[in-house]
């Protein structure tokens, strides 16, 4: 189980479900010992599901942790 740390985004005008990555572990290993790698990486733009993160508050700052098969789509400008 890989987690990522996320954190969303807020708008008043548009209320699109998304998140800057923060930080991604290192990735599983598979049955032959080989790393799989994450398929974000850090400072990508990601569209998040609805429910299912874990919040966590480190100090005045709310940040999401997501499975890496929770992500729904990387967003590109």
């Amino acid at each position: 189980m890989m987690f990522l740390v996320v954190r969303k985004y807020k708008s008043c005008e548009f209320q699109l479900n998304s998140g800057k990555v923060v930080a991604v572990g290192p990735g599983l290993h598979d049955k032959a010992g080989n790393r799989i790698p994450i398929a974000v990486k850090k400072v990508d733009t990601v569209l998040l599901p609805e429910y299912g993160s874990t919040q966590v508050m480190l100090g005045e700052k709310e940040f999401h942790l997501y499975q890496d098969e929770d992500i729904l789509r990387t967003l590109h400008n």
